[in-house]
């Protein structure tokens, strides 16, 4: 037998998911997509996968295996700290782990965390997933406007030229990558759902009928859009209701907007049932690589109501699976969420329009092979 090819994977640690299964993002996950990826790598035995994670609120290392891989979590002090320390406490414990595992590859994940800060003079191959684009999200205002963000998005231009790869999950992302790093080699490689989104059976309630939203109830996520396109249909017969939490949430619920129902942070399975009852998902996103929750809707069969500023442009087909909303504006908002919930049939076509086609494109096995692939192309 063969060697197997050596891959550091530096990213917050799927393996309380993997202990006592994914529970989603009410339920504290926040890269949702990491368990059923590190799953599907079980299928590749030529891989020797060790994945490395810095951990608040543990005291000591972790080290597990599971799905035929390693999980290595360190104790770690706050991410704040650590940011103001310029990354060095991390830098430090990630490449110790690297020089003690000696991979052929490294593979970080995401510019909102420390992990990319080990890119520069690594000297392995490395890939760079983009979770979300902070330099773009700086551009159009959609960060929060403290240091801790400022110093986050400088830091990505610093990092995505040292990797070999810059990997993003849909067109959008990559062309947002190369407008900004010209020079860089970017694959695009979409992240799966969760498989437990395969088995919820799409029924919406016609007798109560609702469209939802759900993430962040913030201005990045277009939740005033939302709320002003809601002033425009006083009269409108079906309820939005709204899943997440964030600044914004006061503001919204001071307008005293009728039909609005306000639900949380959902664990999974609260968040599939919802799902499965709505009549269509609403996203009017200010910039979003690609939101997982419009993924896991298509995989049910929701219809999505959807800008273009974002992963979700390439996902939703106007007329197919869902309704643009571009311009993004509470007019266009208006009329668009007017048109599906008026019509039943619309719905139940734009729920059945590209159905499998979006099952399998989101299944997490694509995910895994694609990285293999890589993985196998770079420590060639």
């Amino acid at each position: 037998m063969s060697a197997r090819t050596k891959i550091a994977i530096l990213a917050d640690s799927p393996v309380a998911a993997l202990r006592a299964g994914a529970q989603g993002r009410g339920a504290g996950q926040g890269a949702t997509w990491l368990p059923p990826l590190a799953q599907a790598f079980e299928a590749y035995d030529d891989l020797d996968i060790t994945w490395i994670a810095l951990e608040q609120g543990i005291q000591e290392k972790i080290d597990e295996r599971h799905h035929g891989q390693r999980f290595i979590a360190l104790p770690h002090i706050k991410k704040t700290y650590d940011t103001l320390l310029n990354y060095l406490p991390a830098r430090l414990r990630l490449k110790n782990e690297i020089r003690k595992i000696q991979p052929q590859v490294v593979h970080v994940w995401g510019s909102e965390h420390y992990y990319p800060s080990v890119l520069p003079g690594l000297g392995v191959p490395s890939v760079y997933s983009i979770q979300g684009n902070m330099t773009h999200y700086a551009k159009v205002g959609a960060l929060p406007d403290n240091w801790y963000w400022r110093k986050q998005w400088r830091y990505e231009g610093g990092w995505i030229p040292h990797a070999s790869v810059v990997a993003c999950e849909s067109p959008w992302s990559r062309e947002i990558a190369l407008a900004n790093w010209p020079q860089i080699d970017v694959r695009d490689i979409e992240w799966g759902v969760h498989p437990s989104f395969y088995e919820v059976k799409w029924q919406p309630d016609m007798q109560r009928p609702y469209l939802l939203f759900c993430g962040a109830i913030d201005w990045r996520k277009g939740i005033d859009v939302l709320f002003d396109a809601l002033a425009l249909l006083p009269d409108r017969n079906w309820s939005i209701r709204l899943a997440g939490e964030g600044s914004l949430r006061g503001e919204m619920e001071s307008r005293g907007l009728p039909k609005v129902e306000w639900l949380g942070n959902l664990k999974w399975d609260e968040l599939k049932r919802q799902m499965a009852g709505a009549s269509g998902l609403v996203v009017p996103t200010r910039a979003d690589t690609g939101p997982s929750v419009v993924k896991e809707a298509r995989v049910i069969g929701l219809p999505v109501i959807a800008s273009c500023h974002g992963g979700l442009r390439d996902y939703i087909k106007p007329g197919v699976n869902g309704l643009h909303i571009d311009p993004l504006d509470a007019a266009t908002l208006a009329k668009a969420m007017s048109e599906l919930m008026s019509d039943p049939e619309l719905i139940q076509r734009l729920g059945a329009g590209q159905h499998e086609g979006d099952r399998a494109y989101f299944r997490p096995e694509r995910a895994a092979r694609s990285f293999h692939d890589l993985y196998l192309e770079l420590a060639k």
